[in-house]
């Protein structure tokens, strides 16, 4: 089995940081990491610990807010390392929330943004019902039996709403940490999000917009996901123009 891995893709100075979704993969951001590399940025799609690998059960079991944060740190310094000292962190759903606190704390990451991220308190039980629906269908594509698929269920269906409250509860504080924010921020509002609520992209962007540089984009048709759906080519180059008004790509 081809379990989906985290890329790295390289070509200029400034650099990107694309995170994913919860129970997502880097496949999720992998299509618009590969536009903003033709555009001249270096782009690192980590994976959050837990993800991608053949059973759900180890986004809870290995799995936390604060260990995605350390993924996230990580990739950061990564960049860091290599030499790359503008950079832009972007996150899809849950990696959304991330981005936001790396705008927050780390003074290398001068822009980013988010696609679909609640950043303020949100009905989760349509998130936990796609998720469960999602991790039944994986388990039957793998051929398990169906005692195993019902004994895999239960505890998925025992830990989601623990895990969604934690994420919240994580959401809070980076809430308040960005209050004030100054940095330059892209924020991507799908207009037929079926997951979250639809106004959770202007409520960011009037949150911010006293202090913030803030540039607001919404999607007619788009869905929660929008990175692969037919939106997310002019996702792509939008986030492709944010970036190089903030961080250009040097032409030699």
């Amino acid at each position: 089995m081809d379990l989906p891995q985290a890329f790295y893709f390289k070509a200029g100075e400034p650099a990107v940081v694309l995170l994913h979704t919860f129970s997502g993969t880097p496949n999720d951001v992998r299509i618009m990491g590969r536009g903003l590399q033709k555009r001249g940025y270096t782009v690192l799609g980590p994976m959050f610990t837990g993800h991608g690998t053949a059973d759900p059960q180890q986004i809870f079991k290995v799995g936390s807010p604060d260990r995605w944060w350390q993924d996230t740190e990580e990739a950061v310094q990564q960049l860091i390392a290599d030499g790359h000292h503008q950079i832009a962190v972007f996150g899809e759903s849950l990696g959304g929330l991330f981005a936001m606190k790396a705008l927050a704390e780390i003074n290398e990451v001068i822009a980013g943004g988010t696609i679909d991220t609640p950043l303020f308190p949100v009905d989760k039980s349509k998130v936990e019902s796609r998720f469960l629906e999602e991790c039944q269908s994986w388990y039957q594509k793998q051929k398990l039996s169906a005692d195993e698929i019902t004994e895999k269920m239960r505890y998925l269906t025992q830990h989601i709403d623990g895990m969604l409250a934690m994420i919240g509860d994580y959401t809070g504080p980076v809430h308040a940490e960005i209050n004030g924010l100054t940095k330059p921020v892209f924020i991507a509002q799908a207009d037929a999000d079926e997951l979250i609520a639809r106004d959770i992209g202007p409520r960011l962007a009037d949150y911010l917009t006293p202090t913030a540089q803030v540039t607001l984009r919404h999607y007619s048709g788009a869905p929660h996901v929008m990175t692969y759906s037919p939106q997310g080519r002019q996702l792509t180059a939008d986030i492709g123009e944010f970036l190089e008004g903030v961080m250009p790509v040097e032409t030699v």
